[in-house]
């Protein structure tokens, strides 16, 4: 029996294989995320974590965008409120003068690195990026209730709902509400109470007839002593009558018996 393939044909067989392309479908790699600060780029994060809008205002508007970016090397957490939560907030921020839309988005990070467990953990007064050092205004509090976390202003209260990123040096959230710093935004008003209800006066007529119809009105002390003196005169006048009538009688009598 012959073999099926001549030894000297091995060698040209090997060589035609080698010629043939083959072809595997690679799958593209996906991108990981960054795994230390020194790669992350906030915006970016913010983006891909569900607050997209908040990223684009910040690349819109640079300042406030490269203060965010100088930061991430020495310590920022980061506030960014959800799409739903700032789309329908965006009238009134285009509404603001520049410097009032570089604050806002300034207003949402504080200038050193707190983790989730710290924030947990502290309550109390923290300055922002747009915090002015001389006057400490653009502040808000950060104020925690179990897992809880929430940052109140004057005007509004948000609560972080997700954590995006919370690596030292840089810890971004996410929260339920746009903050708004009494600087730029003022409080409302806290209705006042309803005045308690008050008895309507007697009208001169009501008086009147009850006066009529009821019972006499009481007399004042000065009325009281007056008619007791009035009284006390009749009763003088009725005695002096008396013992006068008396005299008169007994002197008709003497003369009726010795006239």
């Amino acid at each position: 029996m012959q073999p099926f393939l001549r030894p000297s044909l091995l060698p040209m067989v090997l060589l035609l294989l080698s010629l043939v392309p083959i072809s595997v479908p690679l799958s593209a790699p996906e991108p990981q995320p960054p795994t230390t600060a020194d790669d992350l780029s906030i915006t970016d994060l913010m983006s891909k974590k569900g607050c997209k809008t908040f990223a684009e205002l910040l690349h819109s508007t640079s300042e406030a965008g490269d203060s965010f970016a100088s930061n991430v090397g020495s310590g920022i957490t980061a506030f960014c409120p959800t799409d739903p939560v700032l789309k329908p907030f965006l009238p009134r921020f285009k509404n603001l003068t520049t410097d009032g839309k570089i604050s806002l988005l300034l207003y949402h990070a504080i200038p050193i690195y707190y983790s989730i467990q710290m924030l947990k953990s502290n309550n109390g007064i923290v300055n922002t990026l747009a915090t002015d050092g001389t006057t400490k205004n653009y502040n808000f509090i950060i104020q925690n209730d179990g897992d809880v976390v929430t940052l109140q202003t004057k005007v509004t209260t948000a609560k972080i709902t997700d954590t995006l990123f919370d690596q030292d040096p840089v810890a971004v959230y996410s929260i339920d509400e746009v903050l708004e710093p009494t600087e730029l935004f003022k409080p409302a008003e806290v209705p006042a109470p309803a005045p308690a209800p008050v008895e309507a006066a007697d009208s001169p007529k009501a008086t009147e007839k009850k006066r009529t119809h009821g019972t006499p009105p009481a007399a004042s002390p000065g009325e009281k002593a007056e008619d007791e003196k009035a009284a006390d005169n009749n009763r003088a006048t009725a005695a002096g009558k008396s013992v006068v009538g008396g005299t008169a009688a007994v002197a008709a009598v003497f003369a009726l018996v010795f006239g």
